[in-house]
């Protein structure tokens, strides 16, 4: 985030120099903008000017929690900034309080964030603790929640994809960040395995191998299909738009429901 901010100030010298580091965000949006080590690079370093721009890329594969904690970082990196120079006296107040500028800048951007695409874990743990975003605006959020979960696609039929292993019935079976996971039995490769679908990080979809004993999304995960999510579906599984990754051979599938039931009548 350094080099992409000095490189955009400097101007057409360093232009290619810019947009490798803009690609190298939006490849790896957490890593590059939310760095393990508190108060040290990534989003803090970027002017008010790019802040927008690279938080929302639409190219990037931020998710939308992310997209979030982007902001607040940047919003206490702005705070402790002004508190640089002013006297003992008025630095309580400064450290509790935004600068009105900052505070306009963070609850303008948090208007684009689609808080109904984070989980409700993460809603009530960390975003409704932050106070960067309206009650109203979360009231909504939760809401859009609290309809999807009432609906459950229970199977989902994949068809019609180069990989023919992955084409069959999946079976909604647990949960993964709030969202439906779909599992089927099958074979690869001559042994048994588990096939998934699974939603992550609130951005894309995927098709994959799901090795005994891992979390979905894992290293490990054998991938063939991706799809990118789109915002207020209820986190429906995407019919058309997947595209091959990794091993996956073309045609991508197409997948579409033939169980539904309402979650009260399952009770």
């Amino acid at each position: 985030c350094v080099v992409y901010d000095e490189s955009m100030n400097i101007g057409n010298p360093v232009e290619a120099l810019s947009r490798m580091a803009g690609k190298k965000i939006q490849a790896q949006p957490q890593k590059c903008l939310l760095p393990a080590k508190d108060n040290v690079g990534g989003v803090r370093s970027l002017d008010e000017s790019l802040l927008e721009k690279i938080v929302f890329d639409k190219q990037s594969r931020i998710s939308e929690f992310e997209k979030f904690q982007c902001l607040q970082q940047w919003a206490e990196r702005g705070s402790k900034d002004s508190v640089q120079g002013t006297d003992t006296e008025g630095i309580s107040k400064v450290e509790s309080e935004l600068s009105e500028e900052i505070s306009t800048t963070i609850t303008n951007l948090a208007k684009q964030l689609d808080l109904s695409r984070i989980p409700v874990s993460k809603l009530t743990s960390v975003v409704e603790q932050s106070h960067l975003v309206t009650r109203d605006d979360l009231y909504q959020a939760y809401r859009s929640r609290a309809l999807c979960a009432g609906r459950i696609d229970n199977k989902i039929v994949v068809e019609g994809a180069g990989t023919p292993e992955v084409n069959g019935t999946y079976i909604q079976e647990g949960v993964h960040q709030d969202t439906p996971m779909y599992l089927m039995e099958g074979m690869w490769e001559g042994r048994e395995v588990i096939f998934s679908i699974f939603l992550c990080s609130e951005t894309t979809w995927y098709i994959s191998i799901m090795p005994e004993g891992e979390m979905p999304g894992e290293p490990t995960y054998i991938d063939f299909y991706y799809c990118d999510h789109a915002s207020n579906n209820c986190w429906k599984i995407p019919s058309r738009g997947w595209q091959p990754i990794n091993i996956g051979q073309t045609p991508p599938p197409t997948c579409f429901v033939t169980g539904f039931f309402d979650s009260k009548d399952s009770m």
